[in-house]
């Protein structure tokens, strides 16, 4: 589909089920006794193949009526895999599995494709390590892993320096099967939909902060509830459709139910600092969850930003697409401490430098920072975009079709079915 460079986004858009809390939901509720029921959850690539390595494990899992029932096994009860366990293109799903093995008594071999086979998984298995669990990667680093659990681990303290979810939620996985009390300190603030979740099923965990840490109070002395829940709309997919809007003068969009959790809006308020009018129209809180719907009606050209290294964590996964918006904006932007996107599905501070630069947009990599140096100008377009099979990459740069002249090429855009298999249907739908 040819994007033309006077379209607007308009209409009322209600965003795919959040990708992180698909993940989490579909792995905790196969983690407790009784009958859960997942309502909204993203029926990606990336989830769906989360959802079959449960099944494989023990939970019983199936679709009625737009919902997914999960009946699950309780910590201590999963199932000895008789194949390996493939995770695609997952890091999530494979590195939270990882650390819900760590602590059962079963061996397990988990794969995924020639992309995650490619991504770092010592930064999990590191720490579960130390509960016992024995644990072989291809090159100490990178998958296939091969994982013997320690059903008698013992309670630890854990600090976590690189900020990560994923590595904190892996361990508090673990924990689920461990007696006693496990403490975790964080020393920069990630997303806490682990925590929100365990909140709701009736776990008995404390999170407390101050200026420097985040601490997290496991105590595993009951099941875990089982629930009713409905995944809240996707922010990091949101964002696409949020940042084309603020892009374009003239555009007026309405997100509705769109998660708002602290963790996973810091894109907002960058927007906010480049100029994007976004009004917060209600909030509620579901599951321990802030929702909100949003209004955007810009009116004028965006501003360029520097992004501290500090505020990345919080929407690192929307740098692609906020790396667009800075190039339509007059001067030059920065966004600090990129290392994290160089370990993603692919080394996207690179491909955003290369492609932007492609499309004519004038970008420099300095350390682990990204120099853009933005107009209000239509840019040239018509760059073949090098994507190495990465979803965000893909929708980013397809996107930016809305500020060139001449479309850019993208060959072979399937891999958005990891997390989001209705992008471009709804491009089409709001595109005007």
């Amino acid at each position: 589909m040819t994007i033309k460079n006077n379209s607007l986004i308009k209409g009322t858009y209600f965003p795919p089920g959040d990708k992180s809390i698909s993940h989490r939901i579909l792995i905790l509720a196969s983690q407790t006794v009784g009958k859960s029921e997942i309502s909204n959850l993203l029926e990606g690539e990336d989830v769906l193949n989360t959802l079959k390595a449960m099944k494989i494990l023990g939970a019983n899992i199936s679709k009625k009526n737009k919902k997914y029932v999960v009946f699950g096994v309780p910590p201590g009860g999963l199932f000895q895999p008789n194949k390996p366990i493939d995770f695609g293109n997952s890091g999530t799903g494979i590195r939270l599995i990882c650390g819900l093995i760590a602590s059962n008594n079963i061996k397990a071999k988990l794969i995924g494709d020639r992309s995650l086979s490619k991504r770092p998984m010592k930064r999990v298995t590191v720490h579960l390590k130390k509960i016992g669990a024995i644990i072989n990667l291809k090159k100490d680093s990178y998958p296939p892993i091969q994982i013997q659990g320690n059903g008698e681990a013992l309670p630890l303290k854990y600090n976590i320096i690189i900020p990560s979810a994923q590595i904190k939620s892996a361990i508090m996985l673990s924990a689920l099967n461990i007696k006693g009390q496990i403490e975790i300190k964080e020393f920069k603030t990630t997303r806490d939909h682990t925590e929100n979740m365990l909140k709701a099923m009736g776990y008995n965990i404390k999170v407390k902060e101050d200026n420097k840490y985040r601490y997290i109070k496991m105590i595993n002395d009951k099941d875990l509830n089982s629930l009713n829940y409905n995944v809240p709309g996707d922010p990091s997919s949101a964002a696409f459709f949020i940042t084309a809007a603020c892009l374009k003068p003239g555009s007026k969009l309405i997100i509705k139910n769109m998660l708002f959790n602290k963790t996973r809006t810091g894109f907002i308020s960058t927007l906010k600092k480049m100029g994007a009018k976004i009004k917060i129209l209600k909030k509620k809180k579901v599951n321990f969850e802030l929702v909100a719907d949003l209004k955007i009606e810009q009116k004028k050209y965006l501003k360029p930003i520097i992004l501290e290294a500090k505020d990345v964590p919080l929407q690192v996964d929307e740098i692609p697409i906020l790396s667009i918006a800075a190039s339509f904006a007059e001067g030059k932007s920065i966004f600090k401490g990129l290392k994290e996107l160089t370990v993603k599905e692919s080394n996207r501070l690179l491909l955003i430098h290369q492609n932007l630069k492609k499309m004519g947009v004038n970008s420099e990599i300095k350390g682990f920072d990204l120099h853009i140096y933005g107009s209000n100008n239509l840019k040239k377009g018509g760059a073949n975009i090098v994507h190495h099979n990465d979803h965000r990459i893909v929708m980013s740069f397809y996107l930016a079709n809305l500020i060139c002249i001449k479309n850019n090429i993208i060959r072979d855009k399937s891999c958005v079915k990891t997390s989001y298999p209705s992008f471009f249907h709804h491009i089409l739908k709001y595109l005007h």
